[in-house]
């Protein structure tokens, strides 16, 4: 792993609109790009927002429209993006992340594998973890409510993630959860997090943004407030190695009868 940075683009997405809200999005990779950032996370169902009973009609193949702009995107700006939208696949539709570089590749995609409350009527749960190996280090994909479950970011960390971005939907009342779930996750296994939260409301929830990079303390390094808006952090490999180097989770992790 090298130094890099990344940033959380919070926005308030408008439903079902998806030229508008990648329009959108474009201008949170700018801003991003102009700040130094090689990463870029931006929140959960980026494309069209959380509009379950429209999923059919809006739902896209992991080489569509929207992941091909992603990929322009990275490719024109230079940096990575985070995402996640509907795929459409063999007729069944999952809640996946992808992973874009910076010469326009997809290098990642990630479904879903925790469906939160009713998500589980519209999409089908994924099945397995994922880890890429990129030029700053090796990157895991997380979706929202998956970050409750702590086995999914400790199969990532036991393939070796340096860093777990994360698109979410994290909706109010749960703020103190959300921050806990985040810093818990770095601090359990001594890694990365970038969490990109969304604004605004859809038609069941409304959202309170603090989207956060969390450093593997468990310490949120940079943080947004509850409006559209951008953090960024420096992400360094110093941290994670002198933490690990005092003492180290997993080496010392024993299983259980």
């Amino acid at each position: 792993m090298k130094d890099f940075k990344v940033a959380v683009a919070q926005m308030n997405m408008k439903l079902g609109d998806k030229k508008e809200n990648m329009e959108k999005a474009e201008g949170f990779v700018s801003k991003a790009t102009a700040a130094g950032a090689d990463f870029v996370v931006l929140p959960e169902y980026l494309p069209t927002g959380s509009t379950p009973e429209r999923f059919d009609e809006l739902a896209e193949p992991a080489s569509g429209p929207s992941v091909h702009e992603l990929q322009r995107m990275s490719k024109q700006y230079d940096i990575h993006i985070a995402a996640s939208l509907v795929q459409e696949e063999k007729g069944g539709l999952y809640n996946t992340a992808v992973l874009t570089g910076r010469k326009g590749e997809l290098l990642a995609t990630y479904r879903k594998v925790h469906l939160f409350m009713d998500e589980q009527e519209y999409v089908e749960n994924g099945t397995e973890t994922v880890t890429v190996d990129t030029e700053f280090g090796r990157v895991g994909l997380m979706i929202c409510y998956d970050t409750v479950f702590p086995e999914v970011a400790r199969r990532m960390a036991m393939d070796g993630a340096d860093i777990i971005l994360v698109p979410a939907n994290w909706p109010d009342p749960f703020k103190h959860q959300w921050q806990l779930a985040t810093s818990s996750r770095a601090l359990d296994n001594q890694l990365w997090v970038a969490a990109a939260n969304r604004v605004g409301s859809d038609e069941k929830f409304s959202y309170f943004g603090c989207s956060r990079v969390v450093n593997p303390y468990g310490i949120p390094v940079a943080e947004c407030g509850d409006e559209e808006g951008l953090a960024i952090a420096e992400i360094t490999s110093d941290s994670a190695r002198e933490f690990k180097g005092i003492v180290d989770f997993i080496r010392d992790m024993q299983p259980l009868p």
